[in-house]
């Protein structure tokens, strides 16, 4: 927000200088505005850099079940439950929307956590990523209906995850498979090493460019205030050789009549003699002071000037500087920083990026069965029954029309009809792109997905449901139909969500695990990948991807997105019976 309201300010300065007229002067004023607001957030965002580092370096990272609670013209806020006394904590996110958005809660509803919830503290997703303040809510009857609506939620009620800093199982420590540690994001240590370095020049840069910003705003304040500025007859009560004059005036907005000095107009016309025209300052601490048509008299023009021109030379400073400053720091030697857990030393150049392992293992069906557990959410909603693929043409089929595009077609069609006149173009295109994916894909893939839907021998899998942590999606996880709880699995399958928009759960299966029948293995897309149908509880799910088989670290790495390591904690259970009382405990 820094950079864009001097980019504002800047752009201000280049439309008042190269366009001037009365165009310029509507231009440039809301331009003014919008980057004085800009750079207030900017320097407010900026404030709060010092208190995360506090945090980071004074604090240790602690994983917490959380909710997000919706407050109607009110920040994002969000409510930890603590593991130890669970304590309740309503906490506002100190940031804006876009960056609440990726630490917001999802399915899994774990956020660490690390400050004091008295005063503030640091919020990331889980395994690590973007960073944000959040500060405790203010006022009782505020935080008790906000901790109210997390109790109806079902907070209390959410599994413990597995803390970053020390996990531990019910039995003893717990032992985290190889390659998948469980880092904190920055240790203390870490931030102890980077605090030691000398101090970086660049915070000089910074405020070399926000007072170069304010020069500027307030040099074009004051040069757009100075429109208002009112010319009046002064009356001449003496005057001197060298021009000085005293003159009487009326203040047109103090009210009432002013004497003072004033610098009369030279080679005046005697018979004007007595009598002389002015101009009076309408803002600042000048207001009601004179100046003649060569901005002699009051300072207020005079220090407009300075501020504009002090801006100009400061902003360029800064920005030069500043981006000098930081092609340095891109240059800055790691820090050597050994893990807590005794690991064997690595470099970071930002503390809390630990190294991936190169060929972490797949977790278990125990360890992603209790996973999906705490995931699934209990279904209140039931969807319409739709039509049998078996027995029907593929359109009419509800799922597959809506992922071929066919419902899309027809809604926008509609709309095309509905406001011809106000959004007549914009609809016309996206019913022809829907129109045109239709006709070259969509019909081609929903063919395909009717005839493996139909294959006639099926294959039986035990499945998982998960779903992703952006999106919502839902993704099976495939294992051996005749096994135990330490399978590994063998395939994803990449779900079209069943529901709509609003609801998109709707439909899914009621228990998060259980027995799929697999149908397809006959047409193959273009990169060799099988398309498969699933089958639970009698009914079809539909595919939004092709069958992924099992095999390399991009399987592993999108296990890891849908279940993180950090949050993984399996429960006690013999086989798969207690997996299945591990799902149904979290639940």
């Amino acid at each position: 927000m820094t950079v864009t309201g001097v980019v504002l300010l800047v752009a201000a300065v280049g439309v008042g200088v190269l366009r001037p007229g009365e165009w310029a002067t509507s231009v440039v004023s809301p331009l003014v505005g919008l980057g004085i607001v800009a750079l207030v957030i900017g320097v407010g965002a900026r404030s709060l850099a010092p208190r995360i580092r506090h945090a980071l370096g004074t604090g240790a990272w602690s994983a917490h079940a959380a909710v997000p609670v919706a407050r109607t013209w009110h920040a994002a806020t969000v409510v930890l439950s603590d593991p130890d006394s669970g304590e309740m904590w309503p906490l506002t996110v100190v940031t804006t929307r876009q960056r609440y958005e990726r630490v917001r809660p999802g399915p899994d509803g774990v956020l660490w956590w690390c400050g004091d919830p008295r005063t503030g503290g640091v919020l990331s997703p889980p395994g690590g990523g973007e960073l944000v303040w959040a500060k405790p809510v203010r006022g009782g009857a505020a935080r008790r209906r906000i901790v109210e609506r997390a109790v109806r939620a079902g907070l209390p009620h959410r599994a413990v995850p597995l803390s970053p800093q020390r996990p531990v199982a019910a039995d003893g420590p717990l032992q985290v498979p190889a390659g998948r540690p469980a880092a904190p994001l920055a240790s203390a240590g870490a931030l102890a090493a980077q605090k030691a370095r000398p101090r970086r020049r660049w915070g000089l840069w910074r405020w070399v460019l926000l007072a170069g910003a304010v020069a500027l705003g307030l040099g074009i304040y004051g040069v757009e205030a100075a429109d208002d500025d009112r010319q009046i007859d002064l009356t001449v009560l003496s005057k001197q050789a060298d021009g000085h004059c005293t003159v009487s005036w009326e203040d047109p907005f103090g009210g009432g009549t002013r004497t003072g000095p004033y610098r009369c107009t030279k080679d005046l016309d005697p018979v004007l003699e007595g009598w002389d025209t002015g101009f009076v300052v309408s803002y600042g601490p000048w207001k009601g002071d004179l100046y003649n048509a060569d901005w002699e008299g009051a300072p207020a023009n005079k220090v407009n000037e300075a501020f504009g021109m002090s801006g100009l030379l400061l902003l360029p400073v800064g920005l030069v500087g500043g981006a000098v400053g930081r092609w340095r720091r891109t240059r800055a030697v790691p820090v050597p920083y050994v893990s807590p857990a005794g690991a064997p030393p690595v470099n970071l150049v930002k503390a809390g990026h630990a190294p991936a392992a190169e060929t972490p293992p797949s977790p278990t069906y125990a360890v992603l069965a209790a996973h999906a557990g705490r995931q699934a959410v209990p279904q209140t909603r039931t969807r319409r029954p739709e039509a049998d693929v078996r027995e029907v043409v593929w359109w009419r089929v509800r799922g597959l029309g809506r992922g071929a595009g066919v419902h899309e077609t027809l809604i926008l069609g509609a709309a095309l009809v509905v406001a011809v006149y106000a959004i007549g173009v914009i609809t016309l295109g996206k019913l022809l792109r829907a129109g045109y994916l239709l006709l070259t894909s969509g019909r081609h893939a929903a063919r395909m997905l009717a005839r493996a839907a139909t294959a006639p021998v099926p294959v039986d899998r035990r499945y998982v449901l998960l779903h992703a942590p952006y999106g919502d999606v839902p993704v099976l996880v495939l294992f051996p139909a005749h096994g135990g709880a330490d399978d590994l699995p063998e395939a994803l399958l990449e779900l079209l969500p069943p529901g709509t928009r609003k609801h998109p759960r709707a439909g899914l299966p009621s228990e998060p695990t259980g027995r799929v029948e697999l149908r397809g293995w006959l047409d193959r897309v273009d990169d060799g990948r099988a398309v498969v149908v699933p089958w639970i509880e009698g009914r079809p799910l539909w595919p939004a991807e092709p069958y992924r088989e099992a095999g390399g670290a991009e399987f592993t790495a999108l296990l890891d997105r849908l279940a993180p390591p950090a949050t993984v904690r399996p429960e006690a259970g013999d086989g798969e019976a207690g997996v299945q009382n591990s799902v149904r405990d979290s639940l």
